[in-house]
């Protein structure tokens, strides 16, 4: 039987990377602020998360904090209460940016975390919130033909309903990680262990969460849409495809 976790009140955005991929089409500007269509990049997935039912949100910044910081302010014009956390050390890998939340957010039962470049869906973030399991949780796609990109996408490996592995050059897998998770203090105790290993990726703490049995997948479902704006191309798809992930419906006023 599964047991009901605690309810989720808080998402963590990673917004301190510089996008390097994206240069092409960014500038200067924080990959997270680029438009698309009428909203900026991060706007888009702030209203995904309202949408959802979560209005605290915790942005990590890092290249072009202060930019970030004068677009979004506190987050009253998107229905948010968005506080925000710099982490000076936005050139490591992205493990070190969700660490830097600790003392924001290492009391809380439960919190996502999501990037700053991914789209998801509100019923899908909402649905992650909401796992019954007293697990940390990953979403991922299992419908493998339908990934863009997939050679960038980071793999996973799931045996009878149970991730295994984890990793961008896994050669066996049958899901891909959509960079959405709903952690608790296990994740700041993974990344700890796995920075005295001298590996700071976000993805090194989650394959120790795997290994100690604390991680469950969420499947997204074969008609859901979501996104990883790395790329030049990835950015017109997603300017292509908003509607499919927050339909014109479920939009709010702005």
């Amino acid at each position: 039987m599964k047991t009901k976790a605690k309810k989720c009140k808080r998402a963590v955005i990673l917004a301190a990377g510089k996008g390097t991929r994206v240069r092409a089409i960014a500038t200067q500007t924080p990959k997270c602020l680029m438009q698309l269509g009428k909203r900026r990049i991060i706007e888009w997935i702030i209203e995904a998360i309202t949408l959802a039912g979560l209005k605290e949100i915790t942005i990590v910044t890092g290249f072009g904090a202060r930019a970030i910081r004068n677009a979004l302010k506190d987050g009253n014009h998107l229905g948010a209460n968005i506080e925000y956390v710099h982490n000076s050390r936005w050139h490591e890998p992205n493990g070190v940016s969700l660490y830097s939340v600790k003392a924001t957010v290492g009391t809380q039962e439960n919190f996502l975390t999501l990037m700053s470049d991914h789209l998801l869906p509100p019923e899908i973030i909402r649905k992650v919130a909401a796992a019954r399991t007293t697990k940390c949780v990953l979403a991922v796609d299992t419908n493998i033909e339908g990934v863009f990109d997939l050679p960038d996408a980071t793999k996973v490996r799931i045996s009878d309903g149970v991730p295994v592995a984890i990793g961008k050059h896994l050669r066996k897998y049958n899901a891909v990680d959509c960079g959405l998770f709903r952690f608790d203090r296990r994740i700041f105790i993974a990344l700890e262990n796995a920075f005295r290993m001298g590996r700071k990726a976000l993805t090194d703490g989650v394959r120790l969460l795997i290994e100690n049995g604390d991680l469950a997948v969420l499947p997204i479902g074969t008609n859901s849409t979501w996104i990883d704006i790395d790329t030049p191309s990835a950015y017109r798809k997603a300017l292509r495809e908003i509607d499919l992930l927050i339909p014109r419906s479920r939009r709010k006023r702005g």
